[in-house]
């Protein structure tokens, strides 16, 4: 089954059930000023979640059918440079223009006070061969993480989720982190360039996460 048609089975179940357990987005951009405060929040956008105000363009947004939960890590510290060696929650949301490109935007959670928090664009195998020697230093391999089972896509069937996998593995991503949601109240400084976990590399503390929240342990087995 081509990642196309994966999409479209996303969608599908998307529509008739929730994606997963909800994952609360913490730490000090949620209890800063960048908080979730309904009754601060405009009168206009309050208005257009009501419905009480005509609908606008939402296509690129709602093209994001493809929701993958799991961990990112920046390059430096994956190269063994000092960092607090925990890899970061994220929750991605993608849409696939073609068959050799994706587009995603990472998240720190899944709930309404989610934190937008970075950006990742996901190519195949065969575009990554055409990439300059100069501008492959930015892209990682996704094979570590699915075969680790860092990243999981969470309500797909055990068939669409094993597909999907399958097609995922031979990708490469560019991904950049803008906030570090979890330490910084705002998104302060330069975006860090993020990189692949290796399999057996994850921590015992993220082990744990893993099985408590997605139930699928054999893939990070």
């Amino acid at each position: 089954m081509s990642l196309l048609a994966l999409l479209g089975l996303a969608d599908c179940y998307g529509r008739s059930a929730p994606p997963g357990t909800a994952v609360a987005s913490r730490g000090a951009a949620s209890d800063g000023p960048a908080r979730r405060d309904d009754q601060g929040r405009s009168a206009t956008v309050r208005a257009l979640e009501e419905g009480t105000l005509g609908p606008q363009d939402r296509t690129p947004v709602d093209r994001l059918l493809l929701v993958l939960d799991g961990y990112t890590r920046a390059k430096r510290e994956a190269a063994g440079a000092p960092g607090d060696g925990r890899p970061d929650r994220a929750l991605f949301y993608c849409a696939q223009l073609n068959a050799d490109f994706s587009q995603c935007v990472v998240f720190d959670g899944s709930d309404e006070s989610a934190h937008l928090v970075g950006v990742e664009y996901v190519i195949s195998a065969s575009l990554y061969a055409t990439l300059p020697a100069a501008e492959r230093q930015y892209w990682h391999a996704h094979v570590g993480e699915i075969d680790s089972g860092v990243v999981v896509a969470p309500g797909l069937t055990d068939a669409a989720h094993t597909a999907l996998m399958g097609e995922l593995r031979s990708t490469y991503g560019k991904g950049w982190r803008t906030w570090n949601a979890e330490v910084e109240p705002l998104p302060f400084g330069e975006p860090t360039l993020m990189w692949s976990i290796a399999p057996g590399k994850l921590e015992p503390v993220t082990r744990s996460e893993m099985r408590s929240r997605w139930g699928r342990t054999h893939r990070e087995e």
